[in-house]
């Protein structure tokens, strides 16, 4: 949960990308739930020295944002999670 999370706001994707002054701020509450339980697998790379077991689940988010001019909340009707993954990894000099 994440709640009165300030952003700020650039009114626009270029004007972000170029890091340009922010026009305001707005705030983000965020709520997202995540139900495990689904398949476990394994994942062992030795030449990237990485290793990595993941629990596949459903998962649910919430949102919305606020600024002094305009609010807007998601719509959560008919929401699709393509992937939802929990992941414990190990990697570089934690390899083994």
């Amino acid at each position: 949960m994440l709640e009165d999370f300030e952003i700020n706001d650039y009114h626009d994707l270029i004007r972000s990308l170029n890091h340009g002054k922010p026009v305001g701020t707005g705030e983000v509450d965020m709520t997202l739930t995540w139900s495990g339980g689904g398949h476990v697998s394994h994942v062992r790379d030795t030449a990237n020295r990485f290793e990595g077991r993941k629990v596949t689940g459903t998962s649910h988010i919430s949102w919305s944002v606020e600024t002094e001019d305009f609010s807007f909340t998601a719509d959560e009707s008919g929401q699709i999670s393509k992937t939802s993954e929990v992941w414990r990894e190990r990697n570089g000099v934690f390899f083994r």
